[in-house]
């Protein structure tokens, strides 16, 4: 992928508890720090932080836990992110923000979730659509191309959603996975949310949720 020095490389994004996000370059033997941040504490430090005392985010930053991170796979310059403040984030690791601050900050933003996002995906084959799941038990389907989340499609599920992944053979379903210990998939084709777009679901663990999924590639 591209870099925020433009360099092709490998790199790896991490999320914290804190609302940055770290980009390390994994070309880099025992790297001291990682290349860049997205969001997260501002590292200038202006005249407002210095008179309260308070640490300032960078402009556009989440402002809670990161709880999940999704590389783009066409875009691969392209992050999207969910945080605990109920939001989710799109990033342009390849360049850096048009402040005098010179700090990474996202280059959109879609609150169309009204709890913890805890999964964000990109789509194996469209660099445009987005899936993202909730725990306002919800998963929905994002166009990124339109700044509100255009062509929103959205269903609800039984509980709180804890993971979400794309069929890397049928790239038209997505599956979900929630604290219940429901598993549901859907195909997107069809009205989302809708019976005739409902495939399978089942009860995966009755005693307790279902914490990841994942396809057998």
């Amino acid at each position: 992928m591209v870099g925020p020095d433009l360099a092709k490389g490998n790199y790896c994004a991490v999320g914290m508890f804190s609302p940055g996000i770290e980009i390390w370059n994994l070309d880099v033997l025992d790297a001291l720090e990682p290349i860049c941040v997205l969001g997260g504490i501002s590292t200038k430090r202006s005249k407002r932080k210095q008179k309260s005392g308070l640490e300032q985010l960078v402009r556009g930053s989440h402002t809670d836990a990161i709880m999940s991170l999704s590389w783009n796979p066409i875009q691969r310059n392209m992050i999207a992110s969910g945080s605990a403040d109920c939001t989710v984030k799109l990033w342009d690791v390849s360049a850096h923000a048009e402040d005098e601050s010179g700090e990474l900050s996202a280059v959109a933003t879609f609150s169309h979730h009204q709890g913890k996002v805890q999964s964000v995906e990109w789509h194996p084959s469209d660099g445009s659509i987005l899936a993202t799941g909730s725990y306002d038990k919800t998963v929905s389907i994002v166009d990124t191309r339109c700044k509100d989340g255009g062509n929103l499609a959205r269903t609800k599920i039984p509980a709180d959603c804890e993971a979400i992944a794309w069929d890397p053979f049928h790239t038209q379903n997505i599956t979900a996975a929630c604290e219940d210990g429901t598993v549901m998939c859907w195909d997107v084709r069809a009205k989302f949310g809708s019976k005739d777009g409902h495939l399978w679901s089942f009860i995966a663990h009755e005693m307790g949720g279902v914490s990841d999924i994942a396809y057998n590639r």
